[in-house]
């Protein structure tokens, strides 16, 4: 990635003086920010027509209802079983289901999803969860 030396700027130019920072953005596409005379972020204006260019790419979240998504993450587990907010954690780490808000969903949903599908959860003492065979 080539840098110009007028995109190198120090961090704290985004309290005093942001709109100086996005005016770079905006000429040369992207902004280092410096910590300790160091580079610690990178702001890049977004182009989608450039996003291979940049190394980052804007993959399609998997579109998983959340009964789906406690499946799969339970059928990796061992003994097919998790605490339901662990469950909850790896499913929003994995990034499998989000709620229309972008959060992940809470354990007590989880919990509750467990009563919706007794075919396929079992609710164990102590929160876990595990999947039927």
């Amino acid at each position: 990635m080539d840098i110009r030396i007028d995109s190198l700027i120090p961090f704290d130019s985004l309290k005093t003086n942001i709109d100086h920072v996005f005016s770079v953005v905006d000429k040369n596409g992207k902004v280092v920010l410096l910590k300790d005379n160091k580079p610690a972020y990178i702001v890049l204006k977004y182009d989608e027509n450039n996003l291979a260019d940049t190394g980052i790419g804007m993959q399609e979240m998997p579109n998983y209802t959340l009964h789906e998504a406690m499946r799969i993450v339970l059928s990796e587990a061992e003994n097919k079983t998790m605490h339901a907010a662990e469950l909850a954690d790896e499913i929003y780490k994995r990034r499998l289901y989000l709620k229309k808000d972008g959060s992940k969903a809470e354990y007590t949903q989880i919990r509750a999803r467990c009563g919706h599908y007794p075919d396929m959860f079992e609710a164990l003492p102590g929160n876990r969860i595990r999947l039927k065979n």
